[in-house]
């Protein structure tokens, strides 16, 4: 049983570390205090980390960076920030979703003689993705980082900053 179930299971082809860095004009989900208690969880496929609560602020500033291992490039995280709530479910307060196969795609890049700092991709906020500005995929420090800003859908206003660095796993080759 266990043979069948590890054929099952995707091979890590990198991790991602996203820092949420802060949430910007959240939406007041706690209409009697006019606040909310907003966190964030990232979910790929069947993992989920969640950050921790900010108490009674629609703008706060997380700063903490979550982990993911990636499987598959074409899969997207998806965000979704909510209210806690001590009595009663936690309420949403947007939900988003984010790309890998951009940070993918230069990761497999030799980028050795690329100065620090350089731009290798730049994402347009157009159609169907969530972004709230240019993404930019960069080379900063011998690493590949992508600064993203998500703008909350199924709400009036919201604004999710991250920062993604893919980490190389020893023995993949991408």
């Amino acid at each position: 049983m266990a043979a069948a179930a590890a054929a099952h299971k995707e091979e890590v082809i990198g991790k991602l570390n996203v820092r949420v860095v802060r949430g910007s004009n959240l939406i007041i989900a706690d209409p009697l205090t006019h606040t909310s208690d907003p966190y964030a969880v990232l979910s790929y496929g069947p993992q989920k980390v969640k950050t921790s609560v900010q108490k009674k602020n629609s703008n706060p500033v997380w700063n903490e960076v979550l982990q993911l291992a990636v499987t598959n490039p074409t899969k997207p995280v998806k965000l979704e920030v909510f209210d806690e709530d001590k009595f009663t479910a936690d309420d949403s307060m947007g939900v988003a979703e984010f790309n890998v196969t951009d940070i993918y795609d230069a990761a497999k890049l030799d980028l050795k003689h690329v100065s620090d700092g350089a731009r290798i991709k730049t994402i347009y906020p157009v159609g169907v993705n969530y972004l709230g500005a240019e993404s930019h995929v960069s080379w900063k420090n011998g690493k590949v980082v992508q600064d993203i800003t998500l703008k909350l859908s199924k709400v009036d206003s919201g604004l999710i900053v991250l920062q993604l660095e893919w980490v190389h796993v020893p023995g993949v080759t991408l």
